[in-house]
């Protein structure tokens, strides 16, 4: 099929500085032509992401959102302005990357993923970009990723940080390994938590790499691990992934009592209400905790946690005190968790972190 499709003068101009490069090429551009990529989201993760793309020379690009353009989107949503106040985004995207490449195919869909829609709509892209912000569309996505055999692309961001995986690439786990549903999570979005414009610009572009290099078959891809950037100390941090496999009831009260409990803000105040002995740590990053922490908490860092003197100290304070880690929501948590886990350290978890806790 890659024989059968040519380049054009223009595209031979547009992607030029690309076509020099060893392992890209004539063939490897057919091949960026041939694909078809699907964007779950047209925010501030969405939109560099489909900027790069597009002029990388995907040769048809699928977004599906369903909102309008505000205001308060013009920050981070680098394809909109004044201009697209109120009109739908996908449209406004459209008409944009027309004007960016017109040798590309951009398909729209003006309206929410669903569990009707999904499976239709998935199956006619060969990879799926999470840009979406909410936890029921990423559980969508990774449902019927899964079902289909579909690469699929994943990335958040809250603050000043933000993370990015690929899921389901050859046999490696998939986002429910890691934020299984029965955590219950709560979405995390900029209108509740706030994010520096850029974080999702970065992660937006680090999505869109790995979605060229699978596409192009070259390089390391970052399947089995999660990338976390933090903005404040401009450190990456890459963590392997260790599946928690949930099948059951039985296996979700197992996985609580051996290895974690999830507290509640309540459970945690009544145990300081009552003296408990406790550790809490916090594990953002050590700006954020000191503009703000819970009373009594230290801070370790996720990106330090699995430092050998770090885990020495926690595992000790295990066997006297009751563990409680926390960020500011859930994602790094979780994380932590897994971290702790691997080292048969009983902890507890608080669920949705300080942003609940202050409230």
């Amino acid at each position: 099929m890659i024989e059968t499709c040519n380049l054009s003068y223009e595209e031979y101009k547009l992607y030029a500085r690309q076509i020099i490069l060893e392992n890209i090429g004539v063939y490897g551009q057919k091949k960026l032509k041939n694909a078809k990529i699907l964007f779950i989201g047209a925010g501030g993760l969405g939109c560099p992401g489909i900027i790069y793309l597009a002029l990388s020379g995907i040769g048809c690009l699928g977004i599906i959102d369903h909102d309008t353009v505000s205001k308060s989107n013009l920050h981070r949503q680098i394809l909109y302005n004044l201009d697209n106040i109120n009109e739908l985004k996908t449209n406004s995207i459209q008409k944009k990357i027309k004007t960016i490449n017109p040798n590309i195919t951009v398909n729209i869909y003006p309206y929410k993923l669903t569990h009707d829609n999904a499976l239709e709509l998935i199956n006619k892209y060969d990879l799926i970009l999470d840009t979406c912000d909410n936890f029921l569309t990423r559980y969508l996505i990774d449902t019927f990723c899964y079902k289909l055999h579909k690469i699929h692309i994943y990335g958040a961001i809250e603050n000043f940080a933000g993370q990015m995986s690929v899921f389901n690439y050859k046999g490696g786990p998939k986002y429910s390994d890691i934020y299984p549903k029965s955590l219950g999570l709560q979405d995390n979005n900029c209108n509740s938590t706030g994010v520096i414009g850029v974080i999702p610009g970065i992660i937006g572009i680090l999505q869109a790499t790995e979605a060229i290099k699978i596409i192009l078959g070259i390089g390391k891809i970052i399947s089995g691990h999660i990338l976390i950037y933090n903005g404040l100390d401009t450190s990456f941090k890459k963590i392997k992934i260790r599946p928690t496999k949930i099948n059951n009831q039985k296996n979700i009260d197992k996985l609580l009592i051996n290895n974690q409990q999830i507290f509640s803000k309540y459970d945690l105040k009544k145990n300081i209400e009552q003296k408990a002995n406790l550790s809490i740590i916090d594990v953002r990053q050590k700006t954020e905790f000191n503009q703000k922490h819970i009373s009594n908490a230290f801070n370790i860092p996720l990106k330090e946690l699995e430092i050998k003197k770090n885990i020495k100290l926690i595992n000790k304070l295990s066997s006297t005190t009751k563990i409680i880690i926390y960020c500011s929501k859930n994602s790094r948590s979780i994380i932590a968790s897994q971290i702790l886990n691997k080292y048969n350290i009983y902890h507890c978890r608080l669920q949705n972190g300080l942003s609940n806790w202050s409230r």
